[in-house]
């Protein structure tokens, strides 16, 4: 995969990341794990790519559920999620994605930011 490629996807995580956490818990309120239908409706709702909403399943949905609607190795993108926003700790859950949506380490940018300083 290509650079260009690898930053797209990275990109689209973070989005996911950022963006889905709020609507879910807004629409759904807290929950262990959200249905696919609830993380469909949100990828829309937020304007994330939905070529990856397998790594929203994987972030939102528990593996039972995941398994049931996706063909993709759930532990592999759950990783990967976990390296782009967690730090590698694949250890996260539902709760703690959502718990992060104001940005507090969780769908961060990377750092990169806007450069915005509000001044």
């Amino acid at each position: 995969m290509g650079i260009l490629m690898r930053m797209g996807k990275s990109r689209a995580i973070k989005k996911i990341a950022k963006r889905m956490p709020m609507f879910l818990t807004s629409g759904y309120g807290y929950a262990e794990a959200y249905t696919p239908g609830q993380v469909g409706v949100a990828m829309e709702s937020t304007g994330c790519n939905p070529d990856y909403i397998d790594y929203a399943y994987a972030t939102f949905c528990n593996e039972e559920t995941f398994n049931e609607v996706c063909s993709s190795d759930y532990a592999s993108l759950h990783q990967e999620v976990a390296d782009t926003c967690f730090a590698g700790d694949n250890s996260f859950s539902v709760s703690d994605a959502a718990s992060g949506s104001d940005g507090g380490g969780f769908g961060g940018d990377g750092g990169g930011g806007d450069g915005g300083g509000g001044d």
